[in-house]
């Protein structure tokens, strides 16, 4: 598999205000859920990213690289299973399903016919080969 390694990352303030929110908001809900040290740990992080944000933005580059790294090899290993599951729970019942109701949609089966020709039923007009794409 190629990756390709000169991926444009977001800006660094998206990124510092992205987690500021992910820590205000996660923090909130350990307050609610009355943990106050997960609280103050989050709320301190969210307060800390906010100020770097404002304040000089360029320093999150590292962790923001970080970031989209972890992105693509999470990408890289969910893709994959998802196609899975949607072949094996979508795809294969349907054909197994199409085989035990004897459906040749490809018309693969050999059958001994004169001829296998497919006549068409409509009429052709020389309008229909102008313009095609």
């Amino acid at each position: 598999m190629i990756i390709n390694k000169n991926i444009a990352l977001p800006s660094n303030q998206k990124f510092g205000y992205f987690f500021t929110l992910v820590f205000l908001i996660t923090s909130i809900y350990f307050y609610f859920r009355e943990n106050n040290m997960a609280f103050y740990v989050l709320g301190a992080c969210s307060i800390v990213f906010f100020i770097v944000t404002l304040l000089k933005a360029e320093i999150l580059k590292p962790l923001n690289k970080l970031w989209m790294g972890f992105g693509l090899v999470l990408g890289m290993i969910v893709s994959p299973m998802v196609m899975g599951v949607i072949f094996f729970m979508i795809f294969t019942p349907i054909g197994i399903l199409m085989r035990l109701f004897g459906r040749d949609e490809l018309l693969l089966q050999f059958k001994a016919k004169s001829s296998y020709w497919i006549k068409r039923h409509e009429d052709i007009h020389s309008n229909s080969f102008r313009r095609q794409f």
